[in-house]
């Protein structure tokens, strides 16, 4: 075989490629592509500037010594207060808005996916292509699931950016484990996006009319939003402490207090004695009832980044059983 003849069968099987089904779901989905990169680069752009911003004000106006909260000070509190008032509720505002992408990411980019093709008939076209049904599934599902990676990713990686020094600053002035900034950053948003793209494919797989899968993504994806929020705290082991002569939970500042109670003589967790409440010597109250010390159940602040892929994986098992429940119902139908 002639060099000239390698390269001519080489070009024709790329243009192929290129042409093949992969090419079309593309295009088919190009316009959401675009739009999203658009908006993730610009969120990106933005991000960059605001982090510059805050480390520089950080700088400027000697806040290391108040880092994480740990000066107790006026002055202290007051410049937080002013740094959080300029740096803190415009990342907050957007931090919020970000938990919204997966749920657009699953409504226009997964209810439709498949929901339009059955709706309208096209898919019947598959048939008569030299394509399986198999292949034709994992292209439908396989690209815009890569596109949803590629745009939660570089949201999820600009919003980590801009968040960071200002949550090191703020320490439990802005809660690390709140919703807001948890869902907004890190992993669990290219997590929640991708499960929430993949329950809508799958809905539209089911009831097969795309208005109808896009509003069952909503309610649906809103509940398992819900369920994963109550999970949250139980998918990382949490530390316990004990501490005697105190009535404040033993925890750090910057801790996610789950759990705090008294501690009787014997170490026995007991319940809070409510008339102690208007006793003018709580101290001495406590004690009279045999209450010596207190006791919590926390995730410290290193948790985070654990409980960030706790909740990316258990995101990642439901879409995994999402994409075999789909598999499942496209070999049964056969229109």
């Amino acid at each position: 075989m002639s060099a000239a003849t390698y390269r001519t069968r080489t070009a024709v099987r790329c243009r192929l490629r290129m042409r093949g089904l992969t090419w079309l779901i593309w295009r088919q989905n190009r316009t959401a592509f675009l739009i999203g990169m658009t908006v993730a680069g610009v969120v990106a752009v933005y991000a960059a500037v605001q982090h510059q911003h805050a480390t520089a004000a950080v700088a400027a106006q000697h806040l290391d010594a108040c880092r994480g909260g740990r000066a107790s000070s006026t002055e202290c509190t007051r410049d937080l207060l002013a740094f959080g008032k300029e740096y803190q509720y415009p990342l907050r505002r957007v931090l919020q808005a970000v938990l919204l992408l997966p749920f657009l990411i699953g409504m226009f980019l997964g209810g439709p996916q498949f929901a339009q093709e059955l709706e309208s008939g096209t898919y019947r076209t598959v048939a008569t292509q030299s394509v399986t049904r198999l292949r034709w599934f994992a292209a439908k599902l396989g690209v815009p699931l890569v596109m949803t990676v590629v745009i939660s990713g570089v949201i999820g990686a600009a919003m980590t950016w801009w968040w960071h020094p200002v949550a090191t600053v703020m320490g439990p002035l802005f809660p690390w484990h709140m919703w807001y900034p948890f869902y907004g950053v890190g992993p669990v948003v290219v997590g929640l996006s991708v499960l929430l793209y993949l329950l809508g494919a799958t809905l539209g797989l089911f009831l097969r009319r795309t208005l109808a899968a896009m509003g069952a993504t909503l309610v649906a994806g809103g509940v398992l939003v819900a369920l994963i929020e109550c999970a949250r705290p139980h998918l990382w082991p949490m530390r316990t402490a004990n501490a005697l002569h105190t009535t404040e939970p033993p925890a750090p500042d910057t801790a996610w207090l789950l759990a705090d109670g008294p501690l009787s003589r014997d170490g026995r967790r007991v319940s809070d004695v409510v008339d102690c409440y208007a006793q003018t010597d709580f101290g001495a109250c406590l004690k009279s009832h045999g209450i010596i010390g207190h006791w919590a159940e926390y995730h410290p602040a290193s948790h985070l980044w654990a409980l960030q892929w706790a909740v990316t994986g258990v995101c990642l098992v439901v879409g995994a059983v999402l994409v075999a429940l789909s598999v499942w119902r496209m070999r049964r139908h056969s229109d």
